[in-house]
């Protein structure tokens, strides 16, 4: 039987392009994000019925996440829409079922630019960000590896009760 995959399951992962030899970094506080593929289809009237003209593939990702103090990837994203600089995303499934023999997961990866960073300042709820990240090219699917340290990031696994040495 087919089991239902899981959004917080889920993650955005981030790095300037030019900062390629550094590691990839997550986004903190994500609640939502929307990964959109689209193409303008031209349906043409011709005398012997439609035919369709199909489009260029248009994919944007649309990213929500509440504001945590001094995270430098949301820095370094508010400055790249400020500097117009080039960024690599990786939506990656972190989900230990779908992790292959390699201990990679699931894992979709482009480039692209963020064209908007919007904070928000509500008297009631916490300070939130929303972007967009639109995508050049077509998005690549493949498998991703997580450092232990970007696993930790992701959530914190069980330690046992004994003593940890570096």
């Amino acid at each position: 039987m087919a089991e239902m995959q899981q959004g917080k399951n889920k993650i955005l992962m981030f790095r300037l392009l030019k900062d390629q030899s550094k590691e990839a970094a997550k986004l903190v506080f994500q609640t939502e994000h929307t990964f959109s593929y689209s193409r303008e289809l031209d349906k043409i009237i011709t005398k012997d019925g439609a035919v369709v003209k199909v489009g260029e593939l248009e994919t944007e990702v649309s990213i929500d996440a509440i504001q945590a103090k001094d995270d430098p990837v949301s820095d370094m994203l508010q400055t790249s829409v400020l500097k117009g600089e080039k960024l690599e995303l990786w939506e990656v499934t972190v989900d230990e079922e779908l992790k292959d023999q390699e201990g990679k997961y699931p894992a979709v990866y482009c480039q692209g630019y963020l064209d908007s960073w919007e904070p928000t300042a509500s008297a009631e709820d916490e300070s939130a960000v929303s972007s967009n990240f639109i995508v050049e090219m077509e998005p690549q699917f493949g498998m991703a590896t997580l450092t232990e340290e970007q696993q930790q990031a992701v959530q914190y696994a069980f330690k046992d009760t004994t003593a940890v040495t570096p």
